[in-house]
């Protein structure tokens, strides 16, 4: 057989860990036949990758397709297992090796992401090269969390929400008196697990019977080529609900409670070639053949709840002074064999169940795979930067979803399929 190669993370089975956090980890590689090696190399990368095509056709009908790429690199870093990049090819001999790893996630990576035409990958690989063949290559992903964005947060006003709109049917003189939407929110600042509590008012002034109502959360995915030549966008949907209709000449008030769920943190400043952002999204389904009244208002999903975000921000320092095992974020270490009390330390609890686990007022969260991923993002055309991954499957990130208090008797009303009685009453729509 040749080189069995297998990656593993200590204490931390998924592999999931907040910026700013350590990695450590072992490498263990196995063969029973004697190798010819130049050298065995353990390499960690974070980088943001896009890709896509656009097709264009000219005025003589005759079609063009220009393709757009980009990439950014946030953490790099190699160190040889066996060899060095100048030997010459040396006997591996047959038996079992088992390295220690460790590294240090710089505070500065956004959280892992994964779509169609665009990631933010973090991965651990392992490249065995010898001459005359291809370099065998093992690659294991891990998920980084980003829990604060100083730049997005300080600019969001912990302040209730207001945002309306109107609109009107037909052309003068026989347009029709106005559709309105007035949507009010407590805050403009929520978290994966949170409730999101809407209350929406809709004033059908006009002639039109409003058939609907669908109340989302989107995120909007903007993705940049490379010197910002190109720009592309993917919007998913998270999490949605409907509502019945509004009569005509009506006036009706709904509330609403959308549950945030896996998803990552609103993402500006952090990356250049992939901004997450999110929305509240209403849509008035309108009779007939006129076009449906909408209305969209900004939030920002932050990767923890807020008072985490303080005790983080003042405490990530002191952490970072007591982990002198790594000083070089970004860089691979490898922890000596003969230093029993390192490994004996890098086998201990490396990534707490999250930065604020001493925190009593935050209960650890559980992780989730990301709920925008889709069927067709397996078979995405984007270009891997990287090795495949040791099990062949697709990577889906895992994001934190925190416990939120505990419902009061009015969201649990709203939380049933249906109420009937309620003339307010919705249901949640099924993912197809």
């Amino acid at each position: 057989m040749g080189i069995i190669c297998q990656i593993l993370f200590h204490n931390n089975t998924h592999g999931v860990y907040y910026a700013g956090q350590t990695i450590f980890g072992q490498v263990t590689l196995s063969t029973d036949t004697l190798r010819q090696v130049k050298g065995i190399f353990l390499k960690v990368r974070g980088f943001a990758e896009t890709h896509w095509t656009e097709s264009r056709t000219d005025s003589n009908n005759k079609s063009t397709s220009e393709s757009y790429s980009g990439f950014e690199k946030f953490m790099s870093s190699k160190v040889y297992l066996f060899g060095s990049s100048t030997s010459a090819e040396s006997p591996f001999e047959p038996g079992t090796r088992t390295y220690q790893f460790a590294c240090k996630i710089p505070s500065h990576c956004p959280s892992s992401f994964e779509g169609n035409i665009g990631r933010i990958s973090y991965r651990i690989g392992v490249n065995i090269v010898q001459s005359w063949k291809y370099d065998s290559l093992f690659s294991r992903a891990f998920t980084v969390l980003q829990t604060k964005d100083l730049f997005t947060y300080n600019s969001v006003a912990h302040v209730p929400v207001q945002a309306k709109s109107a609109k009107t049917f037909g052309f003068w003189p026989f347009k029709s008196d106005p559709l309105s939407l007035e949507l009010t929110l407590p805050q403009s600042i929520f978290y994966p697990g949170q409730m999101v509590p809407l209350s929406l008012l809709v004033g059908n002034d006009s002639s039109i019977k409003v058939q609907e109502l669908k109340v989302s959360l989107a995120m909007i995915v903007t993705y940049f080529s490379d010197l910002g030549c190109g720009t592309n966008m993917e919007r998913f949907s998270v999490v949605k609900m409907r509502s019945d209709g509004v009569l005509r000449n009506t006036r009706k008030q709904f509330e609403f409670q959308l549950q945030v769920p896996s998803t990552p943190a609103t993402c500006f400043h952090l990356c250049q070639i992939i901004k997450i952002a999110y929305q509240i999204e209403v849509v008035a389904k309108v009779k007939g053949m006129h076009v449906n009244a909408t209305l969209y208002v900004p939030v920002t999903i932050c990767g923890a709840p807020q008072s985490a975000h303080a005790r983080h921000a003042l405490t990530q320092e002191k952490e970072d002074e007591e982990k002198p095992l790594v000083p070089d974020p970004g860089a691979l270490t490898l922890i000596p064999s003969d230093c029993q009390e390192c490994v004996e330390g890098a086998a201990g609890p490396s990534a707490p169940v999250s930065p604020w686990e001493e925190d009593p007022s935050i209960a650890p969260p559980s992780y989730s795979e990301a709920m925008h991923i889709r069927p067709d993002a397996e078979k995405s055309k984007l270009m891997l930067e990287d090795a495949e991954p040791l099990d062949g499957l697709p990577y889906k990130p895992l994001y934190p979803v925190f416990d939120s208090t505990t419902p009061t008797k009015e969201k649990q009303e709203y939380q049933g399929e249906e109420k009937k009685e309620d003339p307010a009453g919705y249901s949640e729509e099924k993912k197809k």
